[in-house]
């Protein structure tokens, strides 16, 4: 144990490793755990794909990167607002919830969440896909925890607890999203003292997720009026086509006003964030965990009102955004790219498959001499898992150079 001063919220529980990692450390569990994901190849890579707009469109657009940044931000706010206001103390530990925040999208594959259905629907025979679960994969196997290799980065109770929004296993679901992988079940076992599944989120995890929803339906707002997608008049039109009524009319009246002139609405972003951080509270929880863990005691609160206004935000974003042809188009390009490297990759169905390993990249050969020949599953989770690693530039240029006569020149193979 480090000599880091470490407050009395969190237990011995709360920061068990999943692995006992190699040597002491001057940091906190949890600060080791934030550096760990800060200094990863899969975080940086955030910085090319895709929030709204696809990444390297223009300067000013967010882009998982800056998303999650901003998400950090915002969750060690709402931190010390609960620490301030509820509980009187430094108890939650504002390095533990940055680090689950930074987190929260490193398993997102190129391409927004078009990519994400997209794979999901090429693994649909092969245990399916979800960016949350790719997350908990990265985190447990991908992120070496020293200069040896060993896999995974040997995470905390409370950070693997705080990055896991879903606690549903593939088999056990819809299969259509919002699940985690059927072998990753040891994992969500590994959180309670007896293995029972509990289905709740952490209160780490319950401030990331509202953190995210800030960030997302107010700054997607935002990137959507930097590029002519939100305005008054659409946003007034939508209004009345949709025969905006009652609450939902006041939240568009509010927002029509900020939105004449580009600085008065950056303004009004600015203060509705602050607005939406300063409003939540703690109520007591009746979870059985909360006598093991302070994480199970608290349930985070957030006001009905700013609930809808929020939900009232995104379908804007969604109906004049995301659902514009011109997005819709990119989406469908993304998704395209996507599945035909997949099927051109490995052909065939569970039954009778054939991998075409001339063409398959080093590393991706390298995990399949590892595993049986035969095996549909694990060899159609190695490509995914490859496809899901590149980024919004790096899976455009493989496909060129699969499929474009005119690409491959010794610079393009660089």
């Amino acid at each position: 144990m480090s000599d880091v001063m470490q407050t009395d919220f969190y237990n011995d529980f709360d920061r068990e490793t999943l692995e006992p990692r190699g040597k002491k450390d001057y940091r906190s569990v949890f600060q080791v755990d934030r550096d760990r994901i800060l200094y990863s190849p899969a975080f940086r890579k955030l910085q090319s794909k895709t929030q709204v707009f696809l990444s390297g469109t223009y300067d000013f657009y967010r882009t998982r990167l800056t998303h999650s940044l901003e998400v950090a931000q915002i969750g060690r706010s709402i931190a010390n607002v609960l620490n301030r206001n509820v509980l009187r103390e430094n108890a939650i530990d504002s390095d533990l919830i940055e680090g689950i925040c930074l987190t929260h999208d490193i398993g997102n594959p190129p391409f927004g969440h078009a990519g994400e259905a997209a794979l999901n629907e090429l693994m649909r025979h092969a245990g399916g896909f979800e960016g949350n679960a790719q997350t908990l994969k990265i985190v447990t196997e991908k992120i070496h925890d020293s200069d040896e290799g060993d896999e995974g980065m040997k995470p905390s109770r409370a950070f693997i607890d705080g990055i896991m929004k879903y606690k549903i296993l593939w088999s056990e679901s819809d299969q259509k999203g919002k699940f985690l992988y059927d072998d990753q079940k040891s994992y969500v076992e590994f959180l309670s003292p007896d293995g029972t599944l509990y289905r709740e989120r952490s209160l780490e995890c319950s401030i990331m997720n509202w953190a995210d929803d800030v960030a997302y339906a107010l700054h997607d707002l935002l990137d959507g009026y930097q590029a002519g997608f939100i305005s008054r008049k659409n946003v007034y039109e939508w209004a009345v086509n949709h025969h905006i009524q009652g609450q939902e009319e006041q939240v568009i009246q509010r927002l029509l006003d900020p939105l004449e002139y580009k600085v008065r609405f950056e303004k009004y972003i600015a203060a509705r964030t602050g607005d939406y951080i300063e409003n939540v509270t703690l109520t007591p929880s009746d979870h059985p965990m909360k006598d093991i863990s302070n994480r199970y005691k608290y349930t985070l609160k957030i006001p009905e009102e700013i609930i809808r206004e929020i939900e009232v935000y995104k379908q804007v974003a969604v109906d004049l955004m995301f659902k514009s042809p011109q997005l819709e188009q990119i989406e469908f390009k993304g998704q395209y790219i996507l599945k035909r490297i997949f099927s051109t990759f490995l052909q065939g169905n569970p039954e009778s498959f054939h991998l075409n390993r001339r063409i398959l990249p080093e590393e991706v050969r390298s995990r399949l001499n590892k595993i049986p020949e035969n095996d549909y599953t694990q060899s159609a989770r190695i490509i995914c898992d490859y496809l899901a690693e590149q980024t919004d530039q790096s899976l455009p240029r493989l496909y060129k150079r699969l499929f474009d006569p005119d690409y491959g020149s010794f610079s393009d193979l660089i």
